[in-house]
């Protein structure tokens, strides 16, 4: 009964990755490995059916939706690839140097302690900074991020450069590539400071709240007083007398209070020269939690998206190359063969396995959110063990292994799993227990609406998308050219139905 050209169900075993609708006549298929293939009705009908035409199943077993005789190692090997980051050892270490901070932002999730209180109790010190160096560097990792943190870092600028310059010497002996970047507020920050940063390519990056009327209702001092002023001269300055030092890309966490000003915000930073920026949410943690500042995701997501849209068509009508950081982070995950570097977007997320954060006083936590809730996440002191005593304790991955999305019935039918990512800790802040909830927690929910948003754009103009990359709208817009304008049965160019290598 076989008809030639029709391949049939003893020749392969279907991987049940779910389908998922995201146009008029085109559903998207993902694979575990990230793989993307966007199917006509008529294609996606066929994995139902006894056979399928002999091109569609060379499509589907090259991305591994299939499985043969001839492609089954392969998988695997797709697999390890994609989850490459997964199991390298953490390589972004998160160190706070200073409790301490001159501002207290209604939303900050640090806690954190007035510029006048004591620096030897709320000041990372030379003999924590050492043990936090020898526990790094006895991670596998082989490129280590070090990334200083506050309160604000530059408060213990002596501190900062006895770690740079501790990291390296002891690394002699290991040999790692290590990089350095700091998050600051920038109101203290020196020429000394960033000229320091530049001659040790250390990157800086700050938070800029938008407009000064919604920057100040967020960011301010101990007495009050908004920080916008300060914060643009600092800016400015530095930009001018330290190019290539301070990120490209500024912070804009998102309230109830600011959420209807995201239009004006991004028309802002356009104005500012910005070509990016990553948008927050709110979390409910920190002073955030005591001052009763977050709002509902269903608010957020109407607009967050209504954002997206608006950087979209900024893109298509001026030509521009605009970018927002999630969605880069998505567009990442259809075109790369491993998972992003992005440690809070992942499956499963890299609480500890490829991010870990040391408190000022060299307290392990698995996440920097988890600085709040110590008592709940904390992982003994970097002074009283190894990085080889804690990976052989389960009890380190509690979180990571919370977020594997292969827990829930619910998680494993939904066709965006390979590309969730949760986060434990954040459960945990809102609702007391860590355990994520299909369609409940928030991660999932913006998962679901933004890599929807993404794919949908996709289908329907890609140009304009294709330019949130950075540095690749050339070569993505040459093919975009070659995709159909009008529903089609025929499958998208090989670059976006299956992964780039």
């Amino acid at each position: 009964m076989r008809v030639p050209g029709l391949r049939y169900r003893d020749e392969w075993l279907p991987n049940f990755f779910p389908a998922k609708q995201v146009g008029p006549d085109h559903f998207v298929r993902l694979s575990r490995t990230g793989a993307m293939q966007l199917l006509s009705g008529a294609e996606n009908a066929q994995l139902d059916e006894i056979s399928m035409d002999e091109a569609l199943f060379e499509r589907l077993e090259q991305t591994s939706h299939l499985i043969t005789a001839q492609n089954s190692s392969r998988v695997l090997e797709d697999l390890k690839r994609w989850h490459d980051r997964t199991y390298a050892g953490p390589g972004l270490h998160i160190v706070v140097l200073s409790k301490r901070c001159n501002l207290n932002c209604t939303y900050c999730h640090m806690n954190p302690e007035n510029i006048s209180a004591d620096s030897k109790r709320f000041d990372m010190q030379p003999d924590v900074a050492d043990a936090i160096i020898r526990f790094a560097l006895g991670s596998p990792a082989p490129f280590l991020g070090f990334e200083f943190q506050g309160g604000e870092p530059f408060l213990n600028f002596e501190g900062m450069k006895y770690f740079v310059e501790e990291a390296r010497r002891q690394n002699e002996a290991v040999g790692k590539r290590l990089r350095f970047s700091v998050v600051s507020n920038l109101m203290v920050a020196t020429d000394e400071h960033i000229a320091y940063c530049k001659e040790n390519r250390i990157n800086v990056s700050y938070s800029l709240n938008g407009p000064e009327d919604i920057h100040d209702s967020f960011r301010v001092t101990r007495s009050g007083a908004g920080s916008f002023r300060k914060v643009m001269e600092r800016l400015s300055h530095f930009r001018d007398r330290f190019p290539g030092v301070l990120s490209a890309s500024p912070l804009c966490v998102v309230g109830a209070s600011n959420a209807k000003e995201l239009k004006r915000t991004i028309d802002f930073y356009h104005a500012e020269g910005f070509k990016d920026l990553a948008i927050l949410k709110l979390k409910a943690l920190g002073n955030a939690r005591k001052e009763k500042l977050p709002f509902d995701i269903q608010d957020f997501l109407h607009y967050y998206l209504d954002a997206l849209d608006y950087i979209y068509e900024k893109n298509r009508q001026e030509n521009e190359n605009y970018s927002e950081r999630v969605v880069r982070v998505v567009l990442a995950k259809i075109l790369q063969s491993t998972d992003t570097g992005f440690v809070d977007w992942r499956n499963p997320v890299g609480d500890f396995g490829s991010a870990i954060t040391y408190d000022h006083d060299g307290e392990i936590l698995p996440s920097d959110e988890a600085r709040s809730m110590r008592s709940e996440f904390g992982l003994g002191n970097v002074k009283g063990t190894t990085y080889d005593a804690l990976i052989r304790n389960k009890a380190t991955f509690r979180s990571m292994n919370l977020s594997l999305r292969d827990r829930d019935p619910q998680c494993r039918e939904c066709a965006f799993n390979p590309y969730c990512g949760v986060l434990p800790v954040l459960d945990y802040a809102r609702t007391g227990d860590a355990t994520p909830r299909p369609h409940a927690s928030e991660e999932c929910l913006q998962t679901l609406a933004v890599v929807e948003w993404v794919l949908r754009k996709l289908v329907e103009d890609p140009i304009p998308l294709l330019r949130m990359m950075p540095g690749m709208d050339a070569a993505l817009v040459e093919m975009a050219n070659g995709l159909p304008t009008e529903p089609s049965s025929q499958a998208m160019p090989p670059m976006l139905s299956v992964q780039s290598g």
